[in-house]
């Protein structure tokens, strides 16, 4: 079986180190907000070219912690893609605000030229959300964010270290909002998150609000906060990941590169955006039904993702700005991402593109 991702062997490159770390963790009898956070909080701001970074248990309670922050609340509205991870609609919803619906384009993310149709006096922000390892079209959103007076908060859950012509990501939006997982371009066993700001008064707040409203023992209880501490071991992990992330991403890429001249004129790929330099997150093709071509696939000893299956401004328990929404629709019934883990050998990438090319899911172009 070619798997998504390939735990066994990226942990033959950071096994030595996450022991290692893990040691050093018990002997500063420190589990929690030790050496191993800090050190990863001041790389992210050396990566980010941030003032501040702090460590959260996920990409979602950034989102959340954020709009918190900002102080956004009942009866505010916030506009999001309408296609994405679930945590994209359900940080914001677990907020108390409303979430905006805005329909997506042919890359998969927020068409900004519909932002407008989203503005109401409510508006307080845009959660911009850069999917599938590119970022999501920065300037328009900057410029609509400032003539409007609202905030920009940048999901870069994805699209850590993809460039907006040339720029890191990392340093698009007023506050940026990512996380770390098995498939994300710092990956770690299981997940955990980060918020980025040069803002010293969201700082000040999400520090209170990673660890229920009391950011340390002696110090005021601001407020009803979250249980987000950051963690060292989770650190650890980090750290550990953090000495190949650069390669990884570049063998992502040159992936990427393969795949593209394999199924040039034969597959239908999501099309990547011109400002965007994607960093290989997922390679995903656009197949006739992707819960059949998944099952097809598996057959084959593939194994693939079905991202995504929600169309946001369809479900039931959320209220919807949206009437119509096809090329969500489109992304829902088509979108299958392709194994492309750093640690595939040439010979998983050529069956893999046997595999898609000769199984019939395909041809949806």
């Amino acid at each position: 079986m070619i798997n998504t991702q390939n735990f066994a062997k990226r942990w033959d490159d950071i096994k030595d180190d996450i022991i290692e770390g893990y040691g050093k963790l018990h002997a500063n009898e420190k589990v929690v907000n030790g050496f191993f956070v800090r050190s990863v909080e001041s790389k992210l701001k050396e990566l980010s070219n941030r003032k501040f970074a702090l460590l959260l248990h996920s990409g979602s309670h950034a989102i959340s912690m954020a709009i918190k922050a900002y102080g956004i609340g009942p009866k505010d509205e916030v506009i999001i893609p309408n296609y994405s991870c679930q945590a994209t609609l359900s940080s914001v919803a677990i907020t108390d605000c409303t979430p905006v619906m805005c329909e997506i384009n042919e890359y998969g993310m927020m068409d900004t030229d519909r932002l407008q149709e989203c503005l109401t006096p409510n508006t307080k922000a845009v959660l911009a959300t850069g999917l599938y390892g590119d970022v999501h079209e920065h300037k328009t959103i900057e410029v609509f964010c400032k003539k409007n007076n609202i905030f920009y908060i940048n999901d870069a859950a994805q699209s850590q270290f993809a460039l907006y012509n040339g720029r890191n990501s990392l340093e698009l939006g007023d506050t940026v909002c990512m996380s770390f997982a098995d498939n994300k371009p710092i990956p770690i066993a299981g997940t955990y998150g980060a918020l980025l700001t040069d803002d010293q008064i969201v700082y000040d707040q999400v520090r209170c609000l990673r660890k229920n409203g009391k950011p340390s023992r002696l110090e005021k209880f601001v407020s009803a906060g979250y249980s987000s501490h950051p963690e060292e071991h989770k650190a650890v992990q980090i750290l550990a990941s953090m000495k190949h992330f650069r390669k990884w991403i570049k063998r992502r890429q040159d992936i990427g590169k393969i795949y593209d001249a394999a199924f040039k004129g034969k597959v239908e790929v999501r099309p990547s955006p011109n400002y965007s330099e994607w960093n290989g997150h997922k390679y995903a093709i656009m197949v006739d039904d992707k819960f059949e071509a998944y099952k097809k696939l598996l057959d084959l000893g593939i194994e693939t993702e079905q991202h995504y299956p929600d169309n946001f401004s369809k479900l039931g328990w959320i209220k919807s700005n949206l009437n119509d929404s096809p090329v969500t629709d489109k992304f829902v019934k088509q979108s299958l991402t392709i194994p492309n883990n750093p640690h595939m050998s040439d010979q998983e990438i050529q069956q893999v593109i046997d595999a898609v090319v000769n199984s019939s899911v395909a041809p949806s172009s």
